[in-house]
C-alpha cells in the first residue's frame, strides 16, 4: 500500500542530496564560447564526461572536456574542462588544490559577489611568454554545488582570461545547480 502512494522507504541521505535535472549538453554549452574564443583558427570538440550520451541528466556531477583539431595536426589536443558537482561530504570540495598544483601561485577573484580561486601554473624557466600556455585552474561553491573550470594560455593572456573564465564558471554554476 505504502508504494501505491510513492511513500516507499528511502534512504536518508538519499533524500539529502539534490540533484541537477539539467543536461550534459547544457554543462557542455556554456563554456563553449570561452574554450572557442581562444582557439577561433581551430575546430572544437566538446566530449562529456565518461562519454555519456549529451541527453543524460547531470544528476549530482559531471564533466565536459574540450579538444581542438588543428588545421596542420592530425591528431586532436585536450584545452580543458568544465566541472559540476554536488558537494556531497562537508569534508569534501574540489576547490582544494591537488597535489600537482598545491604550490601554484593562487588567488581570489569576486564575480558576482562569488568567490572564484585561480591557481595558475608558473612560467617553466625559459620558456617562452608568448607562446608557452601555463594552465589555469578555477574554482567557485554555489550553495552546496562546486564548479571548476581548467583552460591554458599565455602569461600576458593569464589575468583577462581568468576574469573571462571566472564569469563563466560562477554562470555555470548558478544556471546548471539543482
Amino acid at each position: 500500500m505504502l508504494s501505491s502512494c510513492d511513500l516507499s522507504p528511502h534512504d536518508p541521505d538519499e533524500q539529502k542530496i539534490r540533484s541537477s535535472d539539467h543536461t550534459l549538453q547544457q554543462l557542455c554549452d556554456i563554456p563553449r564560447k570561452f574554450f572557442a574564443t581562444r582557439y577561433a583558427d581551430a575546430a572544437l570538440e566538446v566530449e562529456p564526461g565518461l562519454k555519456k550520451p549529451l541527453t543524460d541528466k547531470i544528476g549530482t556531477g559531471n564533466d565536459c572536456s574540450y579538444f581542438v583539431r588543428e588545421r596542420d595536426r592530425p591528431d586532436r589536443r585536450y584545452i580543458g574542462s568544465a566541472l559540476l558537482f554536488r558537494i556531497i561530504d562537508g569534508d569534501h570540495t574540489l576547490s582544494k588544490p591537488s597535489p600537482t598544483n598545491e604550490n601554484y601561485p593562487t588567488r581570489v577573484l569576486t564575480v558576482d559577489g562569488v568567490s572564484v580561486k585561480v591557481v595558475t601554473e608558473p612560467l617553466p624557466k625559459e620558456a617562452d611568454p608568448a607562446t608557452t600556455r601555463l594552465s589555469v585552474d578555477l574554482a567557485a561553491t554555489i550553495d552546496g554545488w562546486d564548479g571548476e573550470l581548467h583552460f591554458r594560455t599565455t602569461e600576458g593572456q593569464t589575468t583577462p582570461d581568468a576574469q573571462a573564465g571566472a564569469q563563466v564558471l560562477v554562470d555555470l554554476v548558478r544556471e546548471l545547480k539543482g
